[in-house]
C-alpha cells in the first residue's frame, strides 16, 4: 500500500468523484477525513464504507466557503489524527447559465465553493504541512479549467483559477517538500451532472450522449474511479518529482476541442 500511515482530507468526499477518491486513497492505506455539507445519512454511509476497508475515517460537516468552518475542520482533523499529509480539494458545484442572465449571487456561489473553498483549505492546511516538512495537495479542476464553454462562465473562471492557484502555490511551497498538482476531469455522469442536465430539461440518455460526444474514446466512459486513480498517483511517492502540473483525465475531449 502506497499511502499506509498517511492522513488524507477529501472535501466533498461523501459521494460522486469525491467518494471514489476517498475510497481509493483508503485502499492504499490512508486514513480519511471527509468535510462535506451532504445529508447526515450520506455522510454516515461514506464513513462506514471507508471503515469497512480497514481504515479510520471521520466525517465533518463543513462549508468550505466559510473560513470559520474550514479552520474548525482542520482543528478537528489534527485533534483526531495529529497531522494532514494529503489535501484533495474536490468539493465543487456547477450550474449552466448565460453570463448576461447570471445574477451576482449565482456567480459568487460557484466561485466561492469551487475556488475560494480551495484557497481556504490550503490556507489552513499548508501551515501544518510546512511544520512537518512534507505534504501533497491535489486540486480537482476540470476540462472547463483548460478550455471555456458556453453557459458556464462562473464555473470555467473558477476552474481556470484553480489551475493558477496550483501553479502559484507549487512555487511557494516546493522548498518545504510539498507537491501541489491538479486533476482536470472530463464529463462524468455524477449526480451533479445529472442535475445540470435536468436544469436544461434533457432526458438522461440524451444528456449523456450530448455531454460525452466530444471524447476521442467513444467506446469507454470516464468513471469516478479514473479520477481517483490519478489522485492516488499524485498523492503517492510515485509522483515525487511532479509539481505545478495539471493531469487531464477526459478521454481526449480537450485535445479534440483544440
Amino acid at each position: 500500500m502506497r499511502l499506509l500511515g498517511k492522513v488524507a482530507v477529501v472535501t466533498g468526499g461523501a459521494m460522486g468523484n469525491g467518494f471514489a477518491i476517498a475510497k481509493l486513497l483508503a485502499e492504499e492505506g490512508a486514513d480519511i477525513v471527509i468535510p462535506d455539507i451532504c445529508k447526515e445519512e450520506t455522510m454516515t454511509q461514506a464513513v462506514e464504507d471507508i471503515k469497512l476497508i480497514g481504515r479510520k475515517a471521520i466525517g465533518v460537516r463543513c462549508d468550505i466557503s466559510k473560513a470559520s468552518d474550514v479552520e474548525a475542520m482542520v482543528r478537528q482533523t489534527l485533534a483526531t489524527f495529529g497531522k494532514i499529509d494529503i489535501l484533495v480539494n474536490n468539493a465543487g458545484i456547477a450550474s449552466m447559465k448565460s453570463l448576461v442572465d447570471m445574477t451576482e449571487e449565482e456567480w459568487d456561489k460557484v466561485v466561492d465553493v469551487d475556488l475560494k473553498g480551495a484557497f481556504l483549505c490550503c490556507k489552513y492546511t499548508i501551515p501544518r504541512m510546512i511544520e512537518q516538512g512534507s505534504g501533497k495537495v491535489i486540486n480537482i479542476s476540470s476540462v472547463g479549467g483548460r478550455l471555456g464553454f458556453g453557459m458556464g462562465a462562473h464555473y470555467c473562471a473558477a476552474k481556470h483559477g484553480l489551475i493558477g492557484l496550483t501553479e502559484s502555490l507549487a512555487i511557494e511551497v516546493a522548498h518545504h517538500n510539498i507537491n501541489v498538482n491538479a486533476v482536470c476531469p472530463g464529463t462524468i455522469w455524477t449526480p451533479m451532472m445529472q442535475g445540470v442536465a435536468e436544469s436544461f430539461g434533457l432526458e438522461p440518455d440524451e444528456a449523456r450522449k450530448e455531454f460525452l460526444g466530444g471524447q476521442l474514446f467513444q467506446d469507454r466512459e470516464i468513471m469516478p474511479e479514473d479520477i481517483g486513480k490519478a489522485v492516488v498517483w499524485l498523492a503517492s511517492d510515485d509522483s515525487r518529482c511532479v509539481t505545478g502540473e495539471s493531469v487531464t483525465v477526459d478521454a481526449g475531449w480537450a485535445c479534440h476541442a483544440l
